[in-house]
């Protein structure tokens, strides 16, 4: 349980005010919102990369530097360095996340093995959301937060992705946190819809 209480936000003006609200395993959470409102800056939020105004974020009841293991966050694929490659990147989700998941599996899945070992500067956007998306897999973490994922993945790779998250929540019990463009492909998986708007964050139809 990802358990929030009374989490404001501010950067330049305020994000968030006050919110309480538990994320449960096995659940999927589709955030959406307007460009600018503030979804990352959350998700960074949530992660200790932005420190918060006020409230508790907790992890099955323990502080997100007690829980790293079980949080996986990539904001973007822009975080990449183009002289690693893709193995490079999954090996150490892999070692740092402690995942007994097989690389040559997750690599399969997605269709990578033709690049795997190539540079990333060589990649187009849809390998480097391929990429981005497998390190989610391979860390097998509990909590998986994804920001704008589906961005640069043609309609067959969105399709395999939603199957992926759906057997996640369903039969893994992972509880993941994603913002997505895409809210009508989204809706049938999702299991609770949240807008952030004018700095509050509530579940929506």
């Amino acid at each position: 349980m990802l358990h929030i209480k009374n989490l404001s936000i501010q950067l330049r003006h305020p994000i968030l005010s006050k919110f309480n609200y538990q994320f449960a395993q096995g659940q999927l959470y589709l955030i959406i919102a307007t460009n600018g409102t503030g979804k990352t800056t959350f998700f960074r939020t949530l992660t200790n990369l932005i420190k918060r105004e006020q409230g508790e974020i907790s992890f099955n009841q323990k502080s997100f530097e007690h829980s790293k293991h079980h949080i996986f966050f990539y904001e973007s694929s822009d975080w990449f360095d183009g002289n690693l490659s893709a193995l490079d990147y999954l090996k150490f989700v892999k070692r740092q996340w402690h995942s007994t998941r097989e690389i040559k599996e997750v690599v399969k899945f997605w269709g990578m093995e033709e690049y795997v070992k190539v540079p990333i500067k060589k990649y187009s956007l849809g390998m480097k959301q391929r990429l981005l998306i497998a390190m989610y897999f391979i860390s097998n973490a509990d909590y998986l937060i994804m920001d704008e994922i589906t961005n640069g993945l043609d309609e067959d790779s969105r399709s395999l992705l939603y199957e992926k998250l759906r057997i996640s929540t369903r039969e893994e019990n992972k509880c993941i946190i994603i913002s997505s463009h895409y809210r009508t492909d989204m809706n049938p998986i999702a299991d609770h819809v949240l807008e952030l708007k004018n700095q509050v964050m509530k579940e929506v139809d």
